[in-house]
């Protein structure tokens, strides 16, 4: 009996170490970064940390000027020239060193073009500003 309890909390043990070890640990959160952006590869969300994460986000040819918020786990994203309106909310989390945001709810009341904004996540990366 105490062989199979003990097998079974090293199996467990080994389950648990295999799934932490797929996404990286960082002590900060994306916001508390210098010296960076937070940028897609298509250059259609851009997230400045130095500058009170103040950004820009560009759908159908249309540019948003933004500033997101991260709150423990979770992005606002708010347009700037709405009246700080949030433009979306999602959740965030590190996956192989870049910002993945993922599960984005678009305000579609209020912004009325996102009703074919079908993007459900977004990785961006750290590219370094002057």
């Amino acid at each position: 009996m105490k062989k199979a309890v003990l097998t079974a909390i090293a199996a467990l043990m080994c389950v648990c170490f295999i799934f932490s070890g797929c996404t990286g640990n960082f002590d900060k959160s994306p916001d508390q970064y210098k010296k960076i952006r937070w940028i897609t590869p298509d250059y259609s969300f851009r997230i400045y940390p130095d500058n009170n994460c103040k950004g820009t986000y560009k759908f159908n040819n249309k540019k948003y000027n933004i500033q997101a918020k991260f709150t423990g786990s979770v992005v606002y994203v708010y347009d700037t020239d709405n009246k700080n309106t949030e433009l979306f909310n999602a959740d965030w989390m590190y996956e192989d060193g870049n910002l993945h945001i993922y599960s984005i709810n678009f305000n579609k009341k209020a912004y009325k073009a996102f009703e074919t904004n079908y993007a459900e996540f977004v990785d961006l990366h750290q590219e370094k500003t002057k």
